[in-house]
């Protein structure tokens, strides 16, 4: 697949341009969600039973104070500035998307914007 580490500057920054900050909890979570999507992209079909637990486990909480805290993230952020999300990450995002949805979203902008060889 592709080499996370050479998405992950603009992974950050596109994050702290959305307003996710690492004064989440939740930013932390999406930053190694779409590391092991960027390791297999299939996990975005099972994000309940391929990323949640991994993410709990690296940092020792349980699964749903993951989806929690990753969903509470993505909230602030659309109350912020909605009509960002819909800049950045273009015309998939028309509302507030669900954590699997904008984990999709977010993959795919990085893909388009900053890998030459995917289309």
């Amino acid at each position: 697949m592709y080499n996370y580490s050479a998405f992950e500057p603009e992974l950050k920054k596109t994050l702290i341009y959305l307003g996710i900050t690492p004064n989440y909890r939740g930013y932390d979570y999406i930053v190694l969600a779409m590391q092991l999507v960027f390791e297999n992209p299939e996990r975005l079909q099972y994000v309940t039973k391929e990323l949640y637990p991994v993410i709990a486990e690296k940092y020792n909480t349980d699964w749903r104070a993951v989806e929690h805290s990753i969903r509470i993230t993505i909230s602030r952020s659309w109350e912020r500035d909605s009509a960002l999300f819909a800049k950045i990450l273009g015309a998939w995002v028309t509302e507030r998307p669900a954590v699997g949805r904008f984990l999709a979203v977010l993959y795919t902008y990085l893909l388009i914007e900053f890998e030459e060889d995917v289309i």
